[in-house]
């Protein structure tokens, strides 16, 4: 992918701190009064004096590198970044979430690096299915290492080579897989029965065309009752990308608003859109940020949805990558927006209409019955989650303890459309639905806490709840429930 020159940037990112102090003799007599110079003038008199005479005989371009970054980051904006090419090339492949590798999520694990999800690409050419495992990278044990040090080792160059030992079923293998850029998939579609699932992991330049299209599919096998679009860990992206989506839902209106420096509104705006015949439903989350606010922000207004999740990460503000003639970009903030109502969003995020709380599988559970899916069965192994036979990225732990499966109360609640909540007077968890309401006290062994969540035996809720069913089996955990 290609940044257009001045395009407009949506994206939450993170920049890093930099020091610069400079020094010059006293004795160096000055070029040119100060006040006849201009601020390029001065910095480029002192690039030029420090790589004439300072003692180190410094490098030109990392002065001048070192000279760029305090300006931005003086800023003290995490938005405005300064890239080189290298790092600009980088940054157009995470927007398009691009990477080189072999083409698998992955999850640590105490007995190794396991596969988590395989994407098109030289690992699913070379067999490597989900729920294997990798014990050893090069020759080297990956059991114990860190995600971020096994992960690092197993990206690199294109065309490389990396030598992997898996165990799968018990038994150990190697596997030689080629290094090739990966196009990780920025859309995923499920139908479960007549809701539609379409999650969306970046505002890439054909994102919207996936989803249209993603859409169109899942109405292929019959009338769709409802929506749900996944926005959660949306880190942002094209405006092109969001105003595009925006017509999805909306025939006409405003997208944002904006201020700039002058404090002068340049509203975007967009025409020739449609509406669904069905209720859509945009699930949130703290790191959804920048376009995927901007969309659920400018659809919220126009009551064209209904956000569900948690409060947004609160990213409001608009950069532009301007590509320079020496090489690399500038990342410009350049503007704050607002909602088409005038809501602010920077610093401030958007509050979804159904709060959910407990996390992911919460979420998820919560958005699909707000959908109106009557009947869910989660079916959890060891390190992958499906939902109806569907896998889906969420997952959750549960405890094995004393002969008992506990399970975490929220992911209980979310599955029985129930409300859970801690009862201090009676020291117990208590969950509510149209059933009524049992109380579970970690006295009775009935609710285990760990590591800030309590957990609820699934044999004890079974009771309580006449449409819960569940089986373990040490190795796979199954829960249902039907309406």
């Amino acid at each position: 992918m290609n940044i257009k020159h001045k395009g407009k940037l949506w994206r939450h990112a993170v920049s890093s701190v930099l020091a610069l102090s400079l020094l010059v003799p006293a004795t160096q007599p000055a070029l040119a009064a100060a006040e006849s110079l201009s601020a390029a003038d001065r910095a480029k008199e002192v690039l030029s004096l420090l790589e004439q005479n300072h003692v180190s005989a410094p490098d030109a371009k990392k002065l001048s590198d070192a000279a760029i970054k305090a300006m931005v980051e003086s800023l003290n904006d995490p938005y405005t970044q300064y890239f080189t090419a290298e790092q600009l090339t980088e940054f157009e492949s995470s927007i398009a979430n691009q990477y080189v590798g072999i083409g698998v999520r992955v999850s640590e694990q105490p007995d190794g690096i396991y596969i988590a999800q395989v994407f098109e690409g030289p690992a699913q050419a070379a067999g490597i299915r989900i729920g294997d495992v990798i014990v050893g990278i090069d020759g080297q044990s990956a059991v114990g290492v860190p995600l971020n040090k096994a992960t690092a080792k197993i990206m690199g160059e294109p065309g490389t080579e990396v030598k992997l030992q898996i165990v799968r079923d018990g038994a150990t293998s190697e596997l030689t897989v080629k290094r090739e850029r990966i196009q990780v998939p920025v859309v995923i579609a499920n139908r479960f029965q007549g809701v539609g699932y379409v999650r969306i992991l970046s505002f890439s330049s054909d994102a919207d065309e996936m989803t249209a299209l993603f859409l169109d599919g899942l109405q292929a096998p019959g009338e769709l009752k409802s929506l749900v679009v996944d926005l959660r860990d949306n880190p942002g992206g094209l405006l092109e990308t969001a105003q595009q989506l925006a017509r999805l839902f909306v025939k006409e209106g405003t997208l944002i608003h904006t201020k700039n420096r002058n404090n002068t509104d340049e509203p975007v705006t967009f025409s020739g859109g449609e509406t669904q015949p069905f209720p859509v439903y945009f699930l949130v989350n703290g790191n959804s940020a920048s376009a995927s606010e901007v969309l659920t922000g400018a659809l919220q207004d126009y009551k064209a949805i209904t956000v569900i999740g948690t409060k947004t990460y609160g990213k409001g503000s608009v950069q532009e990558v301007v590509p320079l003639q020496s090489g690399g970009a500038l990342k410009v903030t350049v503007e704050e927006y607002l909602t088409p109502k005038l809501r602010k969003v920077n610093g401030v995020g958007l509050e979804p209409d159904v709060k959910v709380e407990g996390g992911e599988v919460p979420e998820l559970l919560t958005a699909l019955r707000t959908a109106g899916l009557q009947s869910i069965t989660l079916e959890l192994k060891r390190i992958s989650m499906s939902v109806n036979g569907l896998d889906v990225v969420d997952t959750f732990k549960v405890v094995r303890e004393n002969g008992q499966t506990y399970v975490p109360s929220r992911v209980l609640a979310a599955l029985l459309g129930a409300k859970v909540e801690w009862n201090e007077a009676s020291r117990s968890v208590q969950i509510t639905s149209a059933d009524g309401q049992t109380s579970y006290t970690p006295a009775d062994g009935d609710v285990l806490l760990r590591e800030g969540t309590n957990y609820v035996s699934a044999a004890k809720a079974a009771e309580a709840f006449s449409s819960l069913e569940w089986s373990d089996n040490g190795q796979t955990l199954k829960l249902s429930t039907s309406k």
